[in-house]
């Protein structure tokens, strides 16, 4: 098999984009439908700045999208199958834990 390396380099920076727990908290958030920046960072206990910065990160990356009515900015996920995509990563993280819960009860018996 032949590696397109530049695109395994976008592929890391997209993981990278991910890679923080506001924003993982923002699409979980999102995947629900649309918010706007007050609402999202009231849920995820953020302040509006924080949360404004993380959400421009996330539209630079093309993970979230804008539409503007009047003064308010709504904000929603670009492709439902990046939530979908966190939910494997966090399914993967409960089997790991449990796995060395399981290591740990084992060696501590």
């Amino acid at each position: 098999m032949k590696y397109d390396a530049e695109l395994y380099r976008i592929k890391a920076d997209f993981c990278k984009t991910l890679a923080d727990p506001t924003r993982q908290m923002m699409i979980a958030e999102l995947r629900t439908g649309e918010k706007t920046v007050g609402e999202i960072a009231e849920a995820i206990e953020a302040a509006q700045p924080a949360a404004s910065h993380h959400l421009a990160v996330l539209r630079a990356r093309g993970v979230v999208k804008a539409r503007r009515t009047g003064s308010n900015v709504y904000y929603s996920l670009v492709d439902p199958k990046i939530a979908e995509a966190c939910d494997l990563v966090h399914q993967i993280l409960l089997r790991q834990m449990a796995s060395n819960r399981s290591l740990a009860d084992r060696v501590m018996a």
